[in-house]
């Protein structure tokens, strides 16, 4: 019986291994397919070019909704100091501007 039960317990520890190891593949499989359909409607969710934040103009930025004349100058004042934008989340560092106005306008913008 000592020698059974050593062999089902390296068993049961062999079967908790892969449950574990399956679970933590899959939700890195989930979370990869989660961002690569993110980053893909985000450039083309619309049928719109994205406004590109390392080289839009101000009016191209004030087309943005939620963006005005003195957001659209933070942005390009930004770029100017500190060179581009690696993403597109990085515009919620300009001052006056929100996760929230982020959220609104994400779909919409893009970096390359």
């Amino acid at each position: 019986m000592g020698r059974e039960g050593g062999s089902q317990g390296q068993i049961f520890v062999l079967f908790v291994v892969l449950a574990i190891t399956f679970i933590c593949c899959t939700r890195h499989e989930d979370r990869a397919k989660t961002e690569a359909a993110a980053s893909s409607a985000n450039r083309s969710g619309n049928n719109q070019p994205c406004v590109n934040l390392n080289q839009a103009t101000s009016e191209e930025l004030k087309s943005l909704p939620g963006i005005g004349e003195v957001i659209a100058k933070r942005i390009i004042d930004y770029r100017g100091r500190n060179g581009r934008f690696r993403r597109a989340e990085e515009i919620i560092i300009i001052q006056g501007f929100s996760e929230k106005k982020y959220r609104a306008i994400a779909d919409l913008i893009c970096v390359e």
